[in-house]
C-alpha cells in the first residue's frame, strides 16, 4: 500500500495534536499489515531467548533483500538506513514521491528479512533552499558560512520550522514507528555538535554561533537564547572595553555547548510529538573535550589552545551535554517509550589502540567508571574515547549503544593511520561491546562485509556475534 504525497507550494501545514496521534496510529497499523516479519527493537523481549550480550547491526545499509537475508542468518538484527532530506524535499513543500516510495520499499525489505531499521533522519543533508532561510546556516566569528547542507537547527527558528515539516511528512509517507530506532544529531554526519570547518585541513578556529539569531536574536528559535557576550569572539581578551576573565569565557562556552544539547532535545521532542515511541540514538563523535583540555582552553580564551581535534569548536563536552539532555527528557519521556541512548561512535578507534598498550591497559570499561570523579580524575586522559563517553552516558542515566569507526583507509570515517584495520576492529569492537555492556553494536559499514576483501566478511561477523553470545 502506498501513500499519496500532496504537494503544496509555500504552504506550511499545521496538524492538531489529536489528529497527529490518530494519523500516527493509522500509519503504524497500515505499515504492519504490509510487512511479513515484525521489526525487532533493541529492547524487544519477544520471540525466542536471545544470547547474552549486545545485539548487532550494520551501518550504511540499503536493505537489498539478498544482503538483508544473509545478515539476518548471520545473527545481525538491525540495519541503519540513512535518509536524505535534500532528496525527499528538493523544493519547499514539494516532496518526491518516488524517493519516499524507495524508502518505504527499503524499510519493508529489511523488516521482511527480520531486521529492524535504524534511521538516520538526513537533517545533515538538507536541500539547498534551507540554507537560504533566515539564519539558515551556521556562521563563525569571521563571518564565514558553515556547510550549506548542515542547517542551523540550533539557533534558527525558520530552520526548525522546516525540519518540523519534513519530519511530519516523513511520518505521513513512511511512518516513524516503522523504525526500531532513530538517530538524532545536529551537525555533520548526523552527529551531535556544530559542523566541521568547511576546509581541510582545518584553518582558523571556527566557532559556529555568529549568525543573526545567535548574536542578536533575529529569528531565534523558541527556547534558544542569544550569546551571553554578544560580539565577543573566541581568542580575544576584551569585550566592550573590559577584560574578559576565565569565568566569562566559561559562561560563553557553556552557553555554546548547552545550545547544541537543547537542539537535540528539541528534535527528540518533535519525534515524540509525532507519535514516535521507539528508541533514540545520539551519535557522538569521539570523546569530545576532556576536562583538563577544556580548562586550558578556557584560560587561553578559546584561542585554539588544547583543542586537539576540533571538539571545542564542535561544542562537544559530554559531562555537561549528556546530563543536560537526560535531565530535559525526564520531564517529557513516558513509560513504554524506547530508550534514549548515547551512541559511542569510536569503539576501537586510535585512542583504544594507545590505551590498550598501557600497563595496565586503559582501553575497556571498568566497573565503577561512571561513579568516579570524571571531572577531577587526571587518569581519564589515558582512557579510550569510548570508555570516557560510556562513563559519562551512564552517569547521566542514558542507555549506551556503539559503533566501530570503520576502515582507516576510507575517507569520511572515524579511522586514521593509528586505528586498527577492519580486521582488528572485527576482533576488538565486539569484545568491547560485551565488556562495556552495550545494548547494540553497529558495524561500519555493510559494504565492507560484502566486499572482495578477505579482511572481514559476513561470516567473520557471524563468528563474532556467536562468540560474544557464548
Amino acid at each position: 500500500m502506498t501513500h499519496r504525497i500532496v504537494q503544496q507550494s509555500g504552504v506550511r501545514r499545521v496538524r492538531r495534536p489529536w489528529l497527529l496521534a490518530v494519523l500516527g496510529l493509522l500509519s503504524l497499523l497500515l505499515t504492519t499489515c504490509t510487512v511479513a516479519t515484525p521489526a525487532p527493537s533493541p529492547g524487544d523481549d519477544s520471540g525466542p531467548p536471545k544470547p547474552a550480550g549486545p545485539a548487532f547491526g550494520v551501518l550504511g545499509s540499503h536493505c537489498e533483500p539478498e544482503r538483508a537475508s544473509a545478515l539476518a542468518k548471520a545473527g545481525v538484527r538491525f540495519a541503519e538506513l540513512e535518509l536524505s532530506w535534500s532528496q525527499a524535499e528538493p523544493t519547499p513543500g514539494h516532496f518526491d514521491e518516488g524517493y519516499l516510495a524507495d524508502v518505504r520499499r527499503m524499510v519493508t525489505d529489511c523488516r521482511s528479512a527480520g531486521l529492524g531499521v535504524v534511521a538516520t533522519l538526513g537533517v545533515h543533508s538538507a536541500p539547498t533552499w534551507v540554507s537560504e532561510l533566515p539564519a539558515g546556516v551556521y556562521r563563525d566569528q569571521s563571518g564565514d558560512r558553515g556547510p550549506d547542507d548542515v542547517p542551523n537547527v540550533v539557533f534558527s527558528g525558520a530552520v526548525r520550522g522546516a525540519v518540523s515539516d519534513y519530519l511530519t511528512e516523513l511520518d505521513s509517507a513512511v511512518g516513524l514507528n516503522t523504525f526500531a530506532a532513530i538517530r538524532v544529531g545536529t551537525g555533520g554526519n548526523g552527529e551531535l555538535g556544530y559542523p566541521s570547518a568547511t576546509t581541510e585541513p582545518r584553518s582558523g578556529n571556527p566557532f559556529w554561533a555568529f549568525d543573526q539569531a545567535a548574536q542578536k536574536g533575529v529569528g531565534l528559535a523558541d527556547g534558544a537564547s542569544v550569546s551571553p557576550m554578544p560580539g565577543w569572539k573566541p581568542g580575544t581578551s576584551t569585550w566592550q572595553g573590559a577584560d574578559v576573565s576565565t569565568d566569562d569565557v566559561r559562561g560563553w562556552f557553556l552557553w555554546y555547548t548547552r545550545a547544541v544539547a537543547d537542539a537535540a532535545v528539541w528534535v527528540i521532542d518533535s519525534l515524540r510529538d509525532l507519535g514516535f515511541t521507539g528508541d533514540v540514538h545520539l551519535p557522538l563523535a569521539g570523546r569530545g573535550a576532556l576536562p583538563a583540555d577544556l580548562e586550558a582552553a578556557l584560560a587561553a580564551h578559546l584561542d585554539g589552545t588544547a583543542d586537539r581535534d576540533g571538539s571545542l569548536e564542535h561544542g562537544l563536552f559530554y559531562p555537561e551535554q549528556l546530563a543536560r539532555i537526560a535531565g530535559a527528557l525526564k520531564a517529557t519521556e513516558q513509560p513504554g517509550w524506547g530508550t534514549v541512548s548515547a551512541d559511542a561512535s569510536s569503539v576501537d578507534d586510535a585512542t583504544a589502540v594507545s590505551a590498550r598498550a598501557l600497563d595496565p591497559p586503559q582501553d575497556s570499561c571498568r566497573p565503577g567508571d561512571a561513579d568516579g570523579d570524571l571531572l577531577g580524575n587526571p587518569a581519564v586522559d589515558s582512557w579510550s574515547s569510548f570508555r570516557w563517553t560510556i562513563a559519562n552516558a551512564r552517569r547521566a542515566g542514558l542507555g549506551v549503544v556503539g559503533e566501530n569507526p570503520g576502515s582507516p583507509d576510507a575517507p569520511g570515517t572515524g579511522g586514521n593511520s593509528s586505528t586498527d584495520g577492519v580486521a582488528g576492529q572485527m576482533a576488538h569492537a565486539p569484545r568491547y561491546a560485551r565488556e562495556c555492556g552495550l545494548t547494540l553494536l553497529m558495524w561500519a559499514f555493510e559494504d565492507d562485509l560484502f566486499s572482495d576483501s578477505s579482511d572481514v566478511s559476513v561470516a567473520s561477523y557471524a563468528r563474532q556475534i556467536r562468540g560474544v553470545g557464548e
